[in-house]
């Protein structure tokens, strides 16, 4: 992380030259964290759900990706909702929270724009798997070799707005 500091922290949807930083903080990510993965053919298969419609959504420090996540459309016993299937920060970035806090808000934003205000997370059982349950309120099942988060979108939201009431827009 030797970027150097930006005016501003920006969050999109990915575009195709977004797939190999990706699949760097991804490798980075899931090896600091203690997943393995194989993780020789991440970009195309980011690039592949891409093209399915996968919403990929990055978040970055100037020339620095520092978060993203994944997130397609799929319908839950409680409703429509967005299913979570990859969600990573730079290891070494200095306030993971505030990243993922980001990250959160945006997508869940867009969840509650489309109508899928319900949240889903699968995720392998080790101690970097807690942001969900610990800071966002999302209910967890325990399936085996992973957790089964969910969460509302309008509940996640409000949990990040009470620890950043900065966030909330006035109008």
């Amino acid at each position: 992380m030797t970027a150097p500091a930006s005016p501003a922290i920006i969050l999109r949807e990915a575009t195709g030259d977004d797939l190999l930083p990706l699949a760097r903080l991804c490798h980075l990510a899931w090896t600091a964290g203690g997943i393995t993965y194989d993780t020789t053919d991440v970009r195309d298969r980011f690039d592949r759900l891409r093209v399915q419609g996968t919403r990929i959504i990055v978040l970055y420090d100037g020339n620095a990706m520092l978060a993203a996540l994944t997130a397609y459309p799929i319908d839950t016993p409680q409703g429509p909702g967005h299913a979570v299937d990859t969600f990573v920060v730079h290891p070494d970035a200095p306030d993971k929270l505030l990243l993922l806090d980001a990250l959160t808000l945006y997508a869940c934003n867009i969840a509650m724009s489309e109508r899928r205000p319900i949240v889903t997370s699968r995720r392998p059982k080790t101690a970097t798997t807690t942001y969900g349950i610990t800071q966002v309120g999302m209910d967890a099942q325990d399936k085996g070799g992973e957790t089964l988060q969910t969460g509302a979108a309008d509940v996640i939201i409000a949990r990040i707005l009470e620890r950043r009431p900065q966030w909330r827009l006035s109008l």
